[in-house]
């Protein structure tokens, strides 16, 4: 049986360099190991290791932009109550304003 890797000192300095912003692969390649294995344990020890969602927030929701008006189309609403712009039919919407 191959001996343990990740002993606790090793999880508690992986911990610390998590904590800085160290990445995966940085921190693997200061314990000479590789990227997948420092992913496991972090996942193994979520409780130590939380998430960094690379993800950046959605902005803050402000007024909504004024929509765009085109002369030349006309707002309709479908059957099944979607909100579509079509092109302006003169013979059923008349003349352009």
């Amino acid at each position: 049986m191959r001996g343990l890797f990740w002993t606790e000192d090793k999880i508690v300095k992986a911990q610390k360099l998590w904590q800085e912003g160290f990445s995966a692969r940085e921190i693997a390649e200061l314990f000479g190991s590789k990227k997948n294995t420092v992913i496991n344990m972090a996942h193994r020890n979520r409780d130590r290791f939380p998430s960094r969602d690379a993800r950046k927030p959605p902005p803050e929701a402000g007024e909504a932009p004024a929509p765009i008006r085109h002369p030349d189309r006309v707002r309709r609403v479908t059957l099944s109550g979607a909100e579509v712009t079509m092109p302006r039919v003169p013979t059923i919407d008349g003349p352009a304003p």
